[in-house]
């Protein structure tokens, strides 16, 4: 399943570039998508909301990533499962990076050309 992790590490990379496109494009195309990240008041659901959301949070001064560590994968008939523990870095605006604990998990679409794309993402900091 590693290009379910790919996933998990591309939608970091586009966070970390700032990319709204990008990190859409980690979705499926259709309207039906949620992401949630891990403060309070980051949850979005339908691709209008997400697209806000993503802008205003890569509108903030720092700009955050994350690389999959492990992950566990769960698949069924054109889906699958994902819980990714990674890596995660700040990188604030004086060139700073702060790592922390991030985990990932969501619910993926297989599509007919055989790529997996998020229908639901949910990031987290455990303590």
């Amino acid at each position: 399943m590693s290009d379910v992790v790919e996933l998990v590490d591309r939608l970091g990379q586009a966070f970390l570039a700032r990319d709204l496109e990008a990190a859409l494009a980690c979705f499926v195309p259709d309207d039906d998508i949620t992401y949630v990240g891990s403060e309070a008041g980051e949850c979005a659901t339908g691709r209008d909301a997400v697209r806000e959301l993503l802008a205003g949070l890569f509108a903030r001064p720092a700009a955050y990533t994350w690389q999959a560590t492990s992950a566990t994968v769960h698949t069924l008939p054109g889906g699958a499962f994902v819980i990714a523990e990674a890596d995660g870095a700040e990188h604030g605006p004086d060139g700073t990076v702060e790592p922390f604990p991030y985990r990932i998990t969501g619910l993926l679409s297989r599509r007919n050309s055989g790529a997996w794309l998020w229908r639901a993402v949910q990031g987290s900091e455990p303590t």
